[in-house]
């Protein structure tokens, strides 16, 4: 895994709902806890673009549900700066679930995926159909 190139918005925080963008069987996912996140005493958990976090499957099929998985941020709706200038937003905030080694477990992705994920995790950049 690849550091981050640019400063993303933390703007999912812990108990948020977001669609899954795979074909692993999970619809929805509901974020529990951020990987590599020191905060501050009390302060929930955020996390963005290209960030892992351990998510519980909420809507999916019935061997997926109420598992813990491990998933990576590929859309999200706040608004992010890039270093050319550029301003990038989605239409909604989805992960893709991963493995302990940090590759898709699906086959596909549905809809686009940042560049900024697609640098700092290649496999899931090489799978995508778009890349923004």
């Amino acid at each position: 895994m690849k550091a981050k190139q640019s400063k993303t918005p933390r703007a999912l925080a812990t108990g948020t709902r977001l669609a899954c963008a795979d074909n692993t069987g999970a619809r929805t996912v509901q974020i529990i806890s951020v990987f590599g996140y020191h905060g501050v005493r009390r302060r929930q958990p955020k996390l963005g673009l290209g960030d892992l976090c351990t998510a519980s499957v909420q809507k999916g099929t019935p061997d997926m549900r109420r598992k813990l998985v491990r998933a990576v941020v590929i859309r999200a709706k706040k608004e992010m700066r890039r270093p050319s200038g550029m301003r990038v937003s989605f239409d909604d905030n989805a992960v893709v679930v991963v493995d302990e080694k940090n590759e898709p477990k699906g086959t596909e992705i549905k809809g686009p995926v940042a560049r900024e994920v697609a640098e700092r995790f290649p496999k899931l950049g090489s799978m995508a159909t778009i890349i923004v």
